[in-house]
């Protein structure tokens, strides 16, 4: 098969794209988002799987000009190119930040309500993904990825907390009951190989969550502290968002389960970062 990956020298499209070659795939990457995707790079491309974005929310929120640049207008541009040179399969990588705070695990049919800048980006592409017609599209909303890559990302909850065991001994946590989702990047890579060969008809049009482990920060702190012996301190709350997702639905259509835990991620990221 034929597959084009935008953002494929990312956190994610750096572990996948290798192993997407090895799969037997004929992979090209396009990262280069402040330009735009062109009918030369969608031109006999079966699949193209979106992973391009600004991730940070910190970012997005700073530098409002270049966020809605990458996290909106591309996305619209990329569209519009698979759809003018007829790709089959449109894979976009959302983000279980759309549903916003919620007191029970989020499942694919429930309210969106995320309301950060990098929230509201991946809520307005996924507007635009669901009113494609004539080519089959799929959104993936995954929990919060972790472990090691070429190309590392150290905004994120786990990350960042081994990389401060890693340099200080000491794991700091904001508050500590917030929810957090959580996935190991061998597991979300897997997923993505998963939809490039399951049956058309169980991933046509279709939204998946998902997420291996669902956990408070606190006990994601004390887990790294018990890996790394680092310890930790707890201050008030800055931010009181709190999410956990579903992953029924991903097991019951595809039959995915995670094959990767958590303490392999902070055991391994710990040892090599």
């Amino acid at each position: 098969m034929n597959v084009l990956v935008v953002g494929g020298k990312g956190y994610i499209g750096s572990v996948l794209v290798p192993q997407l070659i090895s799969d037997g795939h004929a992979v090209s990457v396009f990262d280069d988002m402040t330009g735009r995707t062109g009918p030369q790079h969608c031109e006999g491309v079966d699949a193209l799987i979106y992973l391009a974005g600004l991730t940070n929310n910190d970012d997005c929120e700073r530098f409002k000009i270049l966020n809605y640049a990458i996290n909106h207008q591309a996305l619209e541009w990329a569209v519009q190119m698979a759809d003018f040179c007829k790709v089959k399969h449109f894979i976009y990588a959302s983000s279980a930040a759309v549903y916003g705070s919620s007191d029970r695990k989020a499942k694919e049919d429930g309210s969106l309500g995320g309301t950060t800048a990098y929230a509201s980006g991946k809520r307005y592409c996924e507007s635009i993904i669901t009113r494609i017609r004539g080519m089959a599209w799929t959104i993936t909303r995954a929990a919060s990825v972790c472990g090691l890559s070429p190309v590392m990302r150290y905004h994120l909850t786990l990350t960042k907390m081994v990389r401060d065991a890693k340099q200080t001994g000491v794991i700091t946590v904001n508050g500590g009951a917030q929810m957090r989702s959580h996935i190991h990047i061998q597991d979300i890579c897997r997923f993505y190989r998963l939809l490039l060969t399951a049956l058309r008809e169980k991933t046509v049009n279709q939204t998946f969550n998902v997420v291996c482990e669902n956990q408070s920060i606190i006990d994601t702190a004390r887990l790294v502290a018990k890996i790394t012996g680092a310890s930790i301190v707890e201050q008030p709350y800055t931010d009181n968002r709190s999410y956990s997702i579903s992953g029924e639905k991903t097991k019951r259509i595809l039959g995915f389960e995670c094959q990767h835990t958590l303490k392999e991620a902070v055991r391994e990221m710990y040892e090599k970062l």
